[in-house]
């Protein structure tokens, strides 16, 4: 599969990045995968869950949904140096996403509050945004378990 067609997305929600064959670029990496910098958004167009897929680094892939306002409030605000790595103006400018994990718990899937996603949808530019609130969970119960 090319990076072209990896990077195929469409519109989750309205939280996710517009269809287009570009690649979203993460300049510093995602935790645990510090050389991987450019992923593909999966989305089917159904449901509230893409796959994020790295074109560098095949093993890593993460599940991410919108961040959800009316369950966990307001979304994260970003500081001038994080606005900057991803060329937005102002912290409004982003999408902000979570990362799912549906292994770290038998009935949950677990949402990571603690590092969520902000991508900057018209330059296709993300980071990961690691918080420093010490109450934020890393295996938020976010959905039970699928049948």
């Amino acid at each position: 599969m090319s990076s072209a067609q990896m990077a195929q997305t469409m519109s989750l929600n309205d939280s996710m990045p517009q269809a287009d064959d570009r690649a979203i670029h993460f300049p510093q990496g995602i935790a645990g995968f510090s050389d991987a910098h450019d992923f593909g958004l999966i989305y089917e167009g159904v449901g509230d869950i893409a796959c994020l897929q790295s074109i560098d680094q095949p093993e890593a892939a993460f599940l991410l949904t919108p961040w959800n306002e009316s369950r966990l409030g307001p979304r994260p605000g970003l500081n001038q140096e994080q606005c900057q790595c991803i060329d937005a103006d102002t912290s409004t400018d982003v999408a902000w996403m979570l990362v799912l994990n549906p292994f770290a718990d038998s009935q949950w899937v677990t949402a990571n509050l603690k590092a969520p996603i902000a991508i900057n949808m018209e330059k296709r530019i993300a980071l990961q945004c690691i918080r420093p609130e010490p109450e934020l969970p890393l295996r938020y119960h976010w959905m039970p378990q699928p049948a």
